[in-house]
């Protein structure tokens, strides 16, 4: 036999076995044709079954849930059908269901999920719905007061709006007419029904938006979508399957002889490319998987994270390194590095990354660059560049950078290394490193914005809290001034009528002392409410803290060091000596008692420029030039909920009858009040820091002159005194009567007004507190103002909120008087109006901001 002969019949025999493959393998099953589609039109027919379902549910038009339960197991069945098929079709190239049919199972998983709480929710709502209808028409048709109908009556509308339109803005209707019921007195016979309607219908509020939000997503699923979508991918590869087929036939029987060589070739090119696209499916799939990761993944594992997919990604590609650059805000410096391989956390910014960030960001390799990244397949080859050298101290052998932008700037990038042997990528594949890449950094800048959100929330709590307070303080000053003006005033007249030095004397001065010890706590008050009186000018930072450091070696035990350090020359601040001061000694006793009276506080004042803003720990700086005020001590320190708190007014650590409580409160409302802000920094075992921010000063701090001459006494002229407490009106009567003038007074400003019209004349002077239940002081003044232009007017308070310079010149008010005044000083201020000769002092109002009492 021929050689011909032995190769006809392998060749014929060959074309036979490979028709009866092709025909095979190329016709699909009819069978399973039709049980495909038959369970892709039962997908379809039970969504939808499903969906009236939920809306009959909803709506209370279903007596119980079997529907839904027999829609969902036949979405199950229909999905299982599915699966068992495409099992069944395995091999003969037929199904083409691939990872949809996967995807509708995890679809129904969901749906199943959502249809059993939207069960649970909406048999609890259904039940409080009926409940509460049938409760409106019981409480209704009882006869009650009209206050209770009109509650009921309007809980009823606001409740049928809320269910019509379950928005935040009906919603608080509903609660408020809940809360108006609740609150209404309700009859013995119908309290208890009052309460469960009530209660039913807070259920409502809180159950109703839940049970709608469960219905969208349930209604809003892609399951007939996606089950479309398979359908019509399905019967296109049906089709292109029997098509192929004939196709197939006729190139078979036409040339099989002809290119059984070229059908050879084709084979290797086929699983060449099937290789190749099966590399980027994998791909792919390897980012889509690493992006899924990053969805729900928890702020504490977001490093690990990274880490596990760099690692990933590497491997997937055949690197051997790979790290992500995460730069500052001036593309500068590295802010953040992960790497693989390594520890999983952030590292530490170091000279190596520098390099990687000047050689991917900055240098460039043109010769390199493809679709804006820089991929080079070998160190080896590259010209002598100092790229090569930086590459080569690296032990690298290929090299791979992705520059990351977010928002149009760059914010890092993407690099893999190979260091045992070379690694090529296709140019497709950089997309998805790119891809991949950009999923790690917004990783990242979520994480960077969600503790910016975290600390401003932290901020805005306590700035709350602390605003809440100071407004309470000027109403606390208020009440308390009026007593201690009495107990100051009556005792200062007691003095002055017992012999010096006589036990009634010693007893009454005691008195005296104890109400200027509860006057200075009203101040600390009114200090921590940045309502303290303000008597500003420009103050050098350094005599000021060597004079309270003077003082404060006096009062603090000998075993406490106190060293100062004044890294600047004179730095000025525009400020109130005497509260600036405050600061200083309250932080260094502060400082001392943390480190139980033993060891060494360091004090600095320096002076910093800021180019751009700083958020501190309690505050923020604008840009500009600042004096800082350090305090540091070696104590225990701060854990972070009293961190939180060291600045609330009346909160303290230490035992009772050592602290009150306000001299940090009074620190942060000083340093606020100036315009500045605080920075704390401390560990438990490690000490502590306080840096006090205040806006430097070009002006040049001047020495106040502090001498006054002594106010003459009175010639009898009448003063018209009005203040709504009597012990205070009393007393004022007694002082001025003692200073040689004749009081008029009233407990009533409207008395004290009638009075006046009567005869405006008769008086020389007005003297009345500003804060009275009927008529404000101001309001007196203006009154008295309009029928007598000329008389002096003086306002007396004793509360901390701001006066307006404005209205207060308009009722013709001269000079405000702080809470409690002294003879010595109400002295003065009758002098300074009634005998223009005499020397004019600070406190007189003057064009701009009025003093603001304590």
């Amino acid at each position: 036999m021929t050689a011909i002969g032995k190769v006809l019949p392998a060749i014929a025999g060959l074309l036979i076995l490979l028709t009866y493959l092709l025909v095979r393998g190329a016709t699909p099953d009819a069978v399973l044709h039709e049980r495909t589609l038959e369970a892709l039109r039962t997908l379809l027919l039970d969504d939808a079954a499903l969906q009236r379902d939920l809306l009959r549910a909803r709506a209370g038009l279903l007596r119980d849930y079997d529907p839904l339960v027999q829609s969902v197991a036949g979405l199950r069945g229909a999905v299982d059908a599915l699966a068992a098929l495409r099992q069944g079709a395995a091999g003969t190239g037929d199904a083409g269901l691939g990872s949809q049919v996967e995807e509708l199972a995890a679809a129904v998983d969901r749906q199943e999920g959502l249809v059993e709480s939207f069960k649970s929710s909406n048999a609890l709502l259904r039940n409080s719905l009926n409940y509460f209808d049938h409760s409106i028409h019981e409480i209704g048709l009882r006869p009650s007061d009209a206050a209770t109908a009109a509650a009921v009556g309007t809980l009823a509308n606001s409740m049928l709006r809320f269910a019509g339109d379950p928005s935040p803005d009906a919603a608080g209707a509903a609660s408020a007419a809940l809360v108006q019921l609740e609150r209404l007195p309700a009859a013995p016979d119908s309290r208890a029904d009052t309460r469960a309607l009530v209660a039913h219908g807070r259920l409502i509020v809180a159950t109703l938006p839940a049970v709608d939000g469960l219905l969208r997503q349930l209604l809003s699923a892609p399951m007939a979508e996606r089950t479309r979508l398979l359908q019509d991918r399905y019967l296109e590869a049906h089709g292109q399957a029997i098509a192929r087929a004939g196709i197939y036939r006729l190139l078979l029987y036409a040339a099989s002889v002809v290119l059984v060589g070229y059908l050879g070739y084709l084979f290797l090119r086929l699983r060449t490319n099937a290789r190749s696209l099966a590399a980027r499916l994998r791909f792919e799939s390897l980012v889509a998987e690493i992006s899924t990761e990053f969805i729900n993944l928890a702020p504490d594992e977001l490093d690990a994270g990274i880490a596990r997919g760099l690692g990933r990604l590497a491997q997937h590609a055949g690197f051997d390194r790979a790290s992500i650059l995460f730069c500052s805000a001036d593309g500068n410096s590295v802010e953040r590095t992960h790497r693989w391989p390594g520890e999983g956390g952030p590292a530490s910014q170091s000279s190596r990354d520098i390099a990687l960030l000047d050689l991917g960001m900055r240098w460039g390799l043109p010769a390199y660059e493809r679709q804006g990244c820089i991929h080079v397949p070998s160190v080896m080859l590259m010209p002598p560049s100092p790229e090569r050298v930086v590459l080569q101290e690296r032990e690298t052998r290929s090299w791979l950078c992705i520059p990351l932008s977010r928002g149009g700037q760059a914010v890092g990038m993407l690099v893999l290394e190979a260091v045992r042997d070379q690694a090529t990528r296709p140019a497709d594949d950089l997309a998805l490193f790119r891809t991949a890449g950009e999923i790690f950094i917004n990783a990242l800048a979520r994480e960077r914005a969600e503790d910016e959100r975290q600390a401003l929330a932290a901020r805005l709590r306590q700035a709350q809290r602390l605003e809440a307070i100071g407004t309470l303080a000027g109403g606390i000053a208020h009440n308390f001034n009026n007593v201690l003006g009495a107990i100051l005033g009556y005792s200062e007249m007691a003095l002055a009528g017992l012999a010096k030095d006589s036990r009634p004397w010693r007893q009454v001065r005691e008195v005296r002392l104890a109400g200027e010890r509860a006057k200075a706590i009203v101040d600390q008050i009114l200090t921590f409410g940045r309502r303290g009186e303000r008597k500003r000018g420009p103050v050098q930072m350094r005599m000021l803290v060597e004079e309270a450091i003077g003082l404060l070696r006096a009062s603090l035990p000998p075993t406490v060091a106190i060293r100062a350090q004044f890294a600047g020359g004179d730095e000025v601040v525009e400020g109130d000596p005497a509260q600036l001061q405050q600061v200083v000694m309250n932080l260094c006793t502060n400082a001392a008692q943390a480190m139980d009276g033993r060891g060494a506080i360091a004090v600095t004042v320096d002076l910093i420029e800021l180019a751009g803003r700083r958020i501190l720990s309690h505050g923020r700086l604008a840009p500009g030039r600042y004096v800082r005020l350090s305090v540091t001590d070696a104590g225990t320190g701060i854990d972070a909920a009293t961190m939180e708190r060291i600045f609330e007014p009346f909160f303290t650590t230490k035992p009772p009858g050592v602290g009150t409580g306000l001299g940090l409160a009074s620190v942060h409302g000083i340093v606020s009040d100036h315009g500045g802000a605080l920075d704390v920094r401390s560990q438990r075992g490690r000490g502590s820091t306080f840096e006090a921010y205040l806006a430097a000063s070009d002006a040049v701090a001047a020495a106040e002159d502090r001498a006054a001459a002594p106010a003459p006494a009175g010639s009898g002229e009448a003063i018209l005194l009005v203040d709504d407490d009597k012990a205070l009106m009393l007393l004022g009567e007694e002082m001025l009567a003692a200073l040689g003038y004749e009081p008029v007074g009233f407990e009533s400003a409207s008395k004290a007004l009638a009075a006046f019209r009567v005869d405006p004349g008769r008086f020389d002077l007005l003297l009345a507190d500003e804060v009275m239940p009927e008529m404000t002081g101001s309001e007196l003044a203006a009154a008295v103002h309009a029928v007598r232009p000329d008389l002096p007017i003086l306002l007396v308070t004793g509360y901390g909120a701001p006066v307006s310079w404005d209205r207060l010149r308009a009722a013709g008010v001269r000079e405000l008087l702080k809470k409690p005044v002294s003879s010595a000083d109400l002295a003065a201020a009758l002098a300074r109006h009634l005998r223009r000769e005499a020397p004019a002092r600070a406190q007189s109002v003057t064009p701009g901001p009025v003093s603001r009492a304590g």
